[in-house]
């Protein structure tokens, strides 16, 4: 078997310096009960000391006294009197102690065991008996500690991510165009459709590849044609919600067509007379910073203000770890034939991997892995070790991750679609082609009118 090397998540590496003023403590979960209660949080303003222990059952206790949280986890891993947290207030904010109180399995730190005390930064993983957990630093302090579940099913508990849920939220049923920014698969069409079953809009959700819009079809796609009596999207998506995908890949030319289109609030067939009235809400992703291309003189400063009525960020999956225990719950059991259990080594492969790809790749991992554990099997640390050692022919970096990516959906426009075509251009094999394709989640046949 071909070793994986454990990665160092320098993305959300916490430093030394001032503490935060705010922050919640995040039940991360355990693979040994399956995940059951992942994703609980609790503030910790006003606390001084959080103990953890074991109790019988199998349902999670907290107790607060004054300044004093007691967390009794049902797992035999733990002991009585298993880990203590104090926080320390100063004038450079939170500060963290964690101490272990002679158990018998330890105390860990991002995989360390601790001798006996040790400082914790927000952002750290920290095991005690095989569970799993996380300070994270809040920056608004009216947020909430809850784990929230808005834009999807399995939901999150981390603190940026709710605060951008729950604004997404409040601004689901107005007109405001949203702007979505992040790494793939980080979740931004999804995003997108969620807030278009908030919005209440009685039109559809239409969702259009910019990426794949060339010049000499631009108008025919946006606008329509009079002669073939097909509306363009505006018209497609009337009382409804219109996605633009890959925003930063629109050209100059569409650029100004699509700013005239939305300036005007009506769109004209080619070949037509009749100007049409549209009534949609935009929402646009990108993996580009669109500011930095509007100062670069790449992208149009009226169309990046139209279109950034609200601009989010989502984080990728490496800067969200909190979330890991409920995402792998989701993910192991929706492709399966049934509870499939992960091993506590295997999870900690989880928490400790980069995920370049994101959510949709710990999706695909974990559906892969649940199929060759077989009902009622487990998934193991070998065996994640192998799945992820089959991708070794995919860039393991955001940054290659994303330069792939481009490079693929530059291919795909200029050849219309043809994975023959781009396989010869880029000088690799069909198959390994496809693959790219499979994990990117893109279609060719969007490109096939580009010519």
């Amino acid at each position: 078997m071909d070793l994986i090397p454990e990665e160092t998540l320098s993305d959300d590496s916490p430093t030394m310096g001032r503490g935060p003023s705010h922050a919640w403590l995040i039940y991360i979960g355990s693979s040994e009960n399956d995940f059951a209660e992942a994703g609980q949080v609790w503030s910790l303003d006003e606390l001084n000391r959080i103990r953890f222990g074991r109790i019988s059952g199998d349902k999670l206790r907290h107790e607060r006294k004054g300044d004093d949280l007691s967390i009794r986890i049902p797992l035999g891993w733990i002991s009585g009197r298993h880990a203590e947290l104090r926080i320390v207030r100063s004038a450079s904010g939170l500060e963290f102690d964690l101490c272990d109180l002679d158990s018998r399995n330890g105390t860990h730190i991002e995989r360390q065991a601790i001798p006996g005390m040790a400082r914790l930064l927000p952002g750290q993983v920290f095991e005690v008996g095989r569970s799993f957990w996380m300070i994270r630093e809040v920056v608004h302090a009216d947020l909430a500690p809850e784990h929230i579940q808005i834009v999807d099913p399995s939901g999150t508990s981390n603190p940026n991510l709710c605060s951008i849920h729950r604004t997404l939220l409040r601004l689901a049923e107005s007109d405001v165009p949203l702007l979505l920014h992040g790494e793939t698969g980080t979740g931004k069409e999804i995003t997108a459709r969620a807030v278009h079953r908030l919005s209440k809009r009685e039109g559809p959700f239409l969702a259009t590849n910019l990426a794949a819009l060339s010049d000499q079809r631009i108008d025919s796609i946006l606008f329509g044609s009079a002669d073939e009596d097909r509306p363009g999207i505006f018209e497609q998506a009337d009382g409804g919600t219109l996605f633009f995908d890959e925003l930063g890949e629109l050209s100059p030319v569409a650029q100004t067509k699509l700013h005239a289109a939305l300036a005007e609030g009506r769109v004209q067939r080619v070949g037509g007379q009749t100007p049409r009235t549209f009534d949609v809400r935009v929402i646009c992703s990108t993996l580009h910073d669109i500011r930095a291309l509007v100062e670069a003189g790449k992208f149009r400063p009226d169309l990046y203000s139209r279109l950034a009525g609200f601009a989010a960020t989502l984080p990728p999956l490496r800067r969200r770890r909190e979330d890991l225990g409920v995402l792998t719950r989701v993910a192991s059991t929706s492709r399966a034939n049934g509870q499939v259990r992960i091993a506590t080594r295997a999870f900690r492969r989880i928490l400790s991997h980069s995920w370049p790809f994101n959510v949709r790749e710990l999706h695909q991992t974990l559906a892969t892995a649940s199929i060759l554990a077989g009902t009622g099997g487990e998934i193991s640390r070998d065996l994640l070790d192998d799945i992820i050692a089959s991708r070794r022919d995919m860039p393991q970096s955001p940054e290659s991750v994303s330069e792939l990516r481009a490079k693929l959906v530059s291919e795909l426009a200029r050849t219309g679609g043809d994975t023959g075509e781009v396989a010869r251009a880029l000088r690799r094999d069909l198959k390994e082609i496809h693959r790219w394709i499979e994990r990117f989640e893109i279609e060719p046949d969007a490109y096939a009118t580009v010519q």
